[in-house]
């Protein structure tokens, strides 16, 4: 066997199969990086930028403060979040737009709502909880690490973890009886602790 993966896939399928799929998923994920994405105070302010030709077909537009993320649509933006703020939903769901037309925008505007906690309006309930499970993880990771409440970025964490919480407190039961077990185990610690309850 050679060490060079082109003259090997040279003599085999299924090597040269891998490669171009590797090829393949190289160059997505490029195209995605490269997609710009613009942050705005009000979803009226993008829809200002947009007529000004500040930004441009496909390209990703985040409003924190409204909890919107969406993509402009050749000069019109529009929101894939529950919340819209002033943008259009999508007449169809995002990856099927335009034929896929937009996959890259969607996929890239998903995962910046995902990372915020915001809600999609087109991911169903299961999809939604494991978005939420992977945001409450990945926060709850940075809250415990170098606990700083004068940091920016970890009070983020700490509003996304709650976020999260909320979300999977109220819509997924295994979470919910989890956070329980968890209020009432530190009830209990509290009470022997000012000595309101015996061990």
């Amino acid at each position: 066997m050679t060490d060079n993966p082109s003259s090997y896939a040279e003599t085999s399928p299924l090597a040269a199969a891998a490669l171009a799929f590797g090829d393949l998923v190289a160059d997505t994920d490029s195209r995605r990086a490269a997609i710009p994405v613009h942050h705005f105070e009000t979803t009226q302010a993008a829809r200002e930028a947009a007529d000004r030709d500040e930004i441009a077909d496909g390209d990703v537009i985040v409003i924190d403060a409204e909890q919107v993320v969406g993509f402009l649509v050749i000069a019109f933006p529009t929101a894939l979040t529950e919340e819209r703020g002033t943008f259009p939903h999508l007449t169809k769901p995002g990856r099927d737009y335009m034929s896929g037309e937009y996959m890259d925008s969607v996929v890239v505007a998903e995962r910046e709502a995902r990372a915020r906690g915001f809600l999609l309006r087109d991911e169903d309930a299961q999809d939604r909880i494991r978005s939420m499970r992977h945001l409450a993880t990945a926060s709850a990771e940075r809250v415990r690490t170098d606990p700083d409440p004068e940091n920016p970025e970890w009070k983020t964490a700490l509003d996304r973890l709650t976020t999260a919480l909320t979300y999977l407190r109220e819509h997924d039961p295994v979470t919910a009886g989890a956070i329980e077990a968890g209020d009432a185990e530190a009830a209990e610690i509290v009470k022997r602790i000012t000595g309101t309850a015996r061990p």
